[in-house]
């Protein structure tokens, strides 16, 4: 995809973007919401463009490159909920997910929100923000990532609008949206990347190797989002040889074990030939 068609296709994305900004209709919370994805949309889309711009590929051409889809994402987060956390005075459930790539990797997330001192107040709530932090992680050697919150809207609050003002109710998603990234669970990806390459030593036959370990840094270079996947650049760096295991050495060790076979065919120098020739 050229950057020309890039920009192109940024224009209905960039007036979507202004008309969700200045738009005081009722049912503003939606259309914060709308102005939050657009967003981050559109941030993903320019940087693609720019790279393309300055004559840069899209993914680096050395890399091994990962491919994930929107679908399989959301599953990956639907495992791991429901989520319920306490916030000040607030409980907070998620039970739905939601992945959509289109020019950067946006998560939603739908549950309930109540007052721990009311629970019947319950408030329908949808937590919007990205996935970052996309890395391998050293214990486990797979690749994780995390959910940034962006925006939280109490969508439907069902009673709980008479104990609470509209105002009070945008400082509670406020308050929430804060503290909740960093108590959301990491999202695992389940692609396992190898950190080293293990050479076992060579201990029998008639040549015999060292055991050895070369270590690979590995690292996530690039994350583009587009058209319902999820493209994650892999670098892989190899070190230097590191000796883990002696092998022997082959004279301290007997023909059979060195793998040297006598038959009958193979005589010793100076013996015996293997057969006697006639004369005429």
């Amino acid at each position: 995809m050229t950057a020309a068609l890039l920009r192109r296709a940024l224009v209905p994305v960039l007036v979507l973007f202004a008309v969700g900004c200045d738009s005081r209709f009722k049912g503003g919370g939606e259309l914060r919401a709308q102005k939050v994805v657009l967003r981050r949309e559109v941030d993903g889309l320019r940087e693609i463009v720019a790279r393309l711009e300055r004559g840069e590929p899209l993914l680096p051409p050395d890399d091994v490159l990962v491919a994930i889809s929107d679908t399989l994402l959301r599953d990956l987060i639907g495992a791991q909920l429901p989520f319920e956390v306490d916030v000040d005075r607030f409980h907070l459930t998620l039970r739905e997910a939601e992945a959509l790539f289109r020019g950067s990797p946006v998560i939603r997330l739908r549950g309930t929100l109540f007052p721990r001192e009311r629970p019947e107040l319950v408030a329908a709530v949808n937590v919007l923000g990205g996935l970052e932090g996309i890395e391998v992680e050293p214990s486990t050697a797979t690749l994780r990532a995390r959910i940034a919150v962006d925006h939280i809207g109490i969508e439907r609050a069902a009673g709980i609008e008479q104990l609470l003002s509209a105002a009070t109710l945008d400082e509670v998603a406020r308050a929430v949206r804060l503290r909740l990234t960093d108590r959301l669970p990491r999202i695992q990806i389940p692609v396992r990347v190898q950190q080293s390459i293990e050479l076992p030593a060579v201990t029998t036959g008639p040549v015999r190797i060292h055991g050895a370990r070369m270590p690979i840094r590995v690292a996530v270079s690039q994350v583009v989002a587009g058209q319902g996947q999820l493209w994650i650049s892999v670098r892989f760096q190899p070190g230097d040889l590191v000796k883990t295991a002696e092998a022997p050495e082959v004279d301290d060790a007997s023909a059979e074990e060195a793998g040297v076979s006598l038959g009958e065919d193979d005589e010793p120098a100076g013996g015996k030939p293997a057969a006697e020739g006639k004369g005429n």
